[in-house]
């Protein structure tokens, strides 16, 4: 399945803090339908946790500051993600896109796909994930699978989650190129399943070429390297700075109301 002939933006972001990453994402979004659809590779300056968008401030907040770990509201549900030595990836594309899935599910699917195909040219032999009935109730993204996720030797390696409005939708997701069990451990009091040996020796930068290949392949090489637009990148801008008043507002994306368990931290 491709694009139907859209021309897709490629943009390849250098590290940068959680509150920018997620505030870039929605600056995307909020904008997809002038700049239509984009494919971004990005990885992070510091150790942070995302919260999904109805996750209620957690307990371990003190916690996390004492071990130098930022913590930023995400605009997509699930469960909460430790970003370290991860390599994250964003999907944005507006309703009714030519030759993508219109529903949830088939979407998801899709770029689930695409995903899969980089990953085995890099030798990896993931597989969907089969899914438990925990994951729907777990507070953390990597402590159990739904099914729409990827698996590796039996260890879930990416976890994603997808945010759609009526006018787009975005999806992002963490590749999990290091185990960081450790960190994850002092943070959240829980355990972390190592990764396979097979995904040690790969960088964040062999991964996201992988990845651009295997995207550009599914869209018939409808992908062009592209930066932020003026318009977008004020969007991102003015995104920060709300975030940087309060972490863990919900973010706004023309909703009616934010939703009572989106705590704000004050």
């Amino acid at each position: 399945m491709t694009s139907g002939g859209a021309c897709w933006r490629l943009l390849d972001h250098p590290p940068a803090s959680g509150a920018w990453n997620m505030s870039v994402d929605e600056a995307l979004l909020e904008h997809v339908r002038e700049h239509g659809p984009a494919l971004r590779f990005y990885t992070w300056q510091r150790p942070t946790a995302t919260l999904g968008y109805r996750q209620k401030a957690p307990d371990w907040l003190e916690r996390g500051r004492a071990l130098g770990v930022d913590v930023v509201r995400r605009a997509t549900g699930g469960g909460t993600v430790l970003h370290a030595s991860d390599l994250t990836y964003s999907v944005v594309a507006p309703r009714g896109l030519a030759g993508l899935p219109r529903d949830p599910h088939g979407s998801f699917a899709w770029i689930r796909d695409v995903l899969l195909h980089g990953l085995a040219a890099l030798g990896l032999a993931a597989r969907p994930s089969a899914g438990s009935a925990q994951a729907a109730s777990s507070a953390l993204c990597f402590a159990a699978a739904t099914g729409t996720e990827i698996d590796l030797l039996g260890v879930k390696l990416v976890g994603s989650a997808q945010r759609r409005t009526s006018y787009g939708f975005l999806q992002h997701g963490s590749i999990r190129l290091r185990s960081d069990d450790g960190l994850y451990e002092r943070l959240f009091g829980a355990s972390l399943e190592p990764l396979p040996e097979p995904v040690a020796a790969l960088g964040a930068g062999q991964v996201a070429a992988a990845l651009r290949t295997a995207f550009a392949t599914a869209l018939d090489g409808a992908l062009q390297a592209a930066t932020l637009s003026p318009v977008e990148d004020a969007s991102a801008r003015r995104r920060l700075a709300e975030r940087q008043q309060d972490p863990l507002a919900a973010p706004g994306l023309s909703l009616t109301r934010a939703p009572a368990s989106a705590d704000r931290l004050r």
